[in-house]
């Protein structure tokens, strides 16, 4: 083309040309690309809610057996004060006993 000429709009420059095919065709590659990232990242994140749910259910298991051990460790401290409080009334009665044991045997 002359210098001073100008491009006919109906007809592209064969640069302008190329370098567009170019570009569709790393726009493309970069889409394509982005599309499986997207679909990696659905499957992890489906992967992880997944887990998440599994957590969520173990840490309820576990907060229930928790709450159960409370509840027995509650009862074990209540049978361990009955045990104090009958272990109290039986020294008491055995020191009793050995008082009138011995009253008894003086009196013989």
């Amino acid at each position: 083309m002359a210098a001073g000429a100008r491009q006919r709009p109906d007809r592209p420059n064969k640069d302008v040309t190329g370098t567009m095919d170019d570009q569709l065709a790393r726009l493309e590659s970069k889409v394509l690309e982005a599309i499986e990232i997207i679909q990696g990242l659905r499957r992890e994140n489906g992967e992880l809610n997944e887990r998440c749910g599994d957590l969520e259910g173990r840490l309820q298991d576990a907060d229930e057996q928790r709450q159960q051990m409370q509840r027995d460790l509650g009862e074990a401290r209540e049978s361990a004060a009955q045990v104090d409080q009958f272990e109290e009334k039986r020294r008491l009665v055995e020191e009793k006993v050995g008082g009138l044991l011995s009253k008894l045997e003086a009196m013989s």
